[in-house]
C-alpha cells in the first residue's frame, strides 16, 4: 500500500473518532435534550401571543379610562398644556404608542406619538369625555402587542440556556459512568482481540462487569481456549503427518510391488482361465466329433470285415476248384459296392479329421495368418454340427466368400464356438429346437462382420446389461460358466480390435454381432 499523506491521516483518525461509540452517544444525548427543550418551547410559546393581546387591551381599557377622567377639566377649561402633562404620564408604559384628543367640536385638542415598528401589532380604543353627563372631548388610545416578542426571545434564552446546561450535565455523567461501565471493559475486549488475531493465545480474557459486555469478554475466552485446543490438535497432526511422509515413499514402493504382484497374478489367472474354457471348448468338439467319427468308420468297418469273409470264402471255393463264373462276378459286383461304401464313409471322416485338425491348430496356438473367413468359419461349423444335433439346433449358413482376412483365426473360431454354443444352451428351453443362423458379411472394404442370431427366448434388459460381466449366467449350476461371452468381448475388442453389439428382446430371440477389421493390428503382451 502506497504511504499516504499525514493530513489524509489525521482526517481519517478524526473520521473514526467521529464514527466512536462515545461520540454516538454524546451526539444522541445532546439532540434528545435539545429536541425536547424544543417541544418545551413550543408549548409554552404556543398561547403567549393570545395572552399578550388579552393583557394589553385590558391595560389599555384601564389606561383609557383614567386618562378620559384625568381630561375632563382640562378639555372643558381648554388646559393644552394640562393635557400633554397627563399624555406624557400615560406615555410612561412603553406599549403606549400614540394618544389623540378632540374637543367637543371635533378639533385636534393634544396629540403624542411614539414611533412603531409595525402598525398591524396596533390595538386601538376610543372614549369619550364627558363632564356632569356633558360631552367635553373624546380620546384615542394606541397600544403595540409587540411586547410578546420580547417575551418570546426571552423564554427562548431561556430555554437554550436550560437545554446547554442539561446537555452539558447529562454528557458529563454519562460519559464518565459509559467509560467506566462501556468504554473501558470494551477497549479491554478490542486488546484481547487483536491479541486474539496476532494469534498470542498465552493471556487470558478476564470479564469487568457481570454484563452484556462481560458475556462477551466470556465468549471471547472460550473462542481462546478452543483455538489453543485447535492449535495443539493441529501441530499433532502436522506431526503425524511429517512422520507419515517420512515413510510415504517407502510404504508407497511396498505397496506398488505388491500390486504388481497381485496384477501378475490376476493377469496369470486370466490367461488360465481363458485357456481352461477354450479347452474346454474344445474339448465339447473333440466329443462332438469323436461321435460323428463313430458312424463312417463303423460303417467302414463293417464293409471291410464282410470283405473280408467273403474273400475268405472265395479262396476257399478256388482251393476246393469249385470256383464258378457266376460267383466271381457276383464277387466283384459285392466288393465294388463295399469299397465304394468304406471310400465315401473313409472320405468323410478324413474330411472331418482335416476340419479339427486346422480348427485345433488355431485354437491351440494362437497364430496369426492370412485365412479365407468363410473357409475357417464353415470349418468351425462342420467341428459344431455334431453338438447342434445333439442339442437339437438348426445351424443355417450364409457365408459370404472371398473374405481374406490377416488375423487371428484361433481366436476368431473361440469367438464363433462361445457364440453358437452360448446360444444353443441359453436360446432355448429345454426338449425345445431351434433355429440359429450365422452369416458373414462385408461390412466395408476394410471391416468385416460376424453376425450369430437364434429364435430363442430372448433377454431382458437387466441380463443384457450385464451379459459381458464375468462369470454372469443365467444357468449357473446347469452347464453356464459365466465366462464365455466376457471372453468373446475381450478377443473382439481387444484381439481382433473390433466391438460387440447385443440385440435381445424376451420372446423375440437374440441377435450378436461382431464388426472387426480383415487386418489385425499389431498385439504387444498377452492376448486376453
Amino acid at each position: 500500500m502506497p504511504n499516504t499523506p499525514p493530513q489524509i491521516g489525521r482526517l481519517g483518525a478524526l473520521w473514526l473518532r467521529l464514527h466512536s461509540l462515545r461520540v454516538v452517544i454524546a451526539l444522541t444525548v445532546v439532540v434528545g435534550v435539545l429536541l425536547a427543550s424544543f417541544f418545551s418551547y413550543l408549548e409554552q410559546t404556543s398561547d403567549l401571543r393570545e395572552q399578550h393581546i388579552v393583557q394589553i387591551r385590558t391595560e389599555m381599557d384601564h389606561l383609557s379610562t383614567l386618562t378620559a377622567l384625568a381630561l375632563r377639566e382640562p378639555l372643558w377649561q381648554f388646559e393644552a398644556e394640562q393635557a400633554n402633562s397627563i399624555m406624557e404620564a400615560a406615555f410612561i408604559n412603553p406599549d403606549v404608542v400614540s394618544i389623540a384628543i378632540w374637543d367637543d367640536k371635533g378639533s385636534p385638542f393634544a396629540t403624542r406619538t411614539r414611533d412603531t415598528v409595525d402598525a398591524n401589532l396596533v390595538e386601538r380604543v376610543t372614549r369619550v369625555v364627558e363632564r356632569n353627563k356633558t360631552l367635553v372631548g373624546k380620546l384615542e388610545l394606541q397600544m403595540s402587542t409587540a411586547g410578546y416578542v420580547r417575551k418570546v426571545n426571552e423564554v427562548r434564552m431561556q430555554y437554550v440556556r436550560q437545554g446547554l446546561e442539561i446537555s452539558f450535565g447529562a454528557l458529563l455523567v454519562i460519559l464518565l459512568i459509559m467509560h467506566w461501565r462501556l468504554v473501558r471493559p470494551l477497549e479491554y475486549l478490542v486488546e484481547a482481540s487483536g491479541r486474539l488475531e496476532k494469534g498470542q493465545l498465552d493471556v487470558p480474557i478476564k470479564r469487568v462487569f457481570r454484563d452484556e459486555v462481560g458475556a462477551l469478554a466470556d465468549s471471547l475466552e472460550a473462542t481462546r481456549l478452543a483455538l489453543i485446543d485447535l492449535i495443539t490438535q493441529l501441530e499433532s497432526r502436522n506431526l503425524e503427518l511429517t512422520d507419515a511422509n517420512e515413510h510415504l515413499e517407502q510404504r508407497v514402493t511396498e505397496r506398488t510391488e505388491s500390486l504388481e504382484r497381485t496384477l501378475g497374478t490376476l493377469e496369470r489367472a486370466q490367461e488360465e482361465i481363458i485357456q481352461t474354457e477354450k479347452l474346454a471348448s474344445l474339448g465339447r468338439v473333440v466329443a462332438g466329433v469323436a461321435h460323428e467319427l463313430n458312424t463312417p468308420l463303423g460303417n467302414a468297418l463293417t464293409v471291410a470285415s464282410t470283405i473280408q469273409a467273403e474273400v475268405e470264402e472265395m479262396k476257399a471255393e478256388f482251393g476246393a476248384g469249385k470256383l464258378r463264373r457266376s460267383s466271381l462276378t457276383a464277387f466283384f459286383d459285392r466288393a465294388e459296392e463295399g469299397m465304394a461304401l468304406s471310400m465315401s464313409n473313409l472320405q468323410r471322416a478324413a474330411h472331418l479329421i482335416s476340419d479339427f485338425k486346422q480348427v485345433a491348430v488355431d485354437q491351440t496356438s494362437d497364430q496369426r495368418r492370412e485365412f479365407d473367413l468363410a473357409e475357417v468359419t464353415s470349418e468351425i461349423l462342420n467341428m459344431l454340427q455334431p453338438s447342434m444335433r445333439m442339442s437339437g439346433c438348426e445351424v443355417h449358413k450364409d457365408l459370404c466368400g472371398g473374405l481374406v482376412c490377416d488375423s487371428f483365426p484361433g481366436r476368431y473360431g473361440q469367438v464363433l464356438t462361445n457364440l453358437v454354443m452360448n446360444a444353443s444352451i441359453h436360446a432355448f428351453e429345454p426338449g425345445k429346437t431351434g433355429r440359429i443362423s450365422v452369416s458373414i458379411a462385408a461390412v466395408d472394404v476394410d471391416t468385416v462382420e460376424l453376425v450369430v442370431a437364434d429364435n430363442g427366448v430372448g433377454m431382458s434388459d437387466a441380463v443384457r446389461s450385464r451379459i459381458f460381466d464375468p462369470f454372469f449366467t443365467t444357468r449357473m449350476g446347469r452347464g453356464g460358466t459365466g465366462l464365455g461371452m466376457n471372453i468373446v468381448h475381450g478377443i473382439a475388442t481387444r484381439v481382433l480390435g473390433g466391438q460387440v453389439t447385443v440385440d435381445s428382446a424376451p420372446d423375440e430371440g437374440t441377435r450378436v454381432r461382431v464388426v472387426f477389421p480383415r487386418v489385425a493390428a499389431n498385439i504387444e503382451g498377452p492376448m486376453v
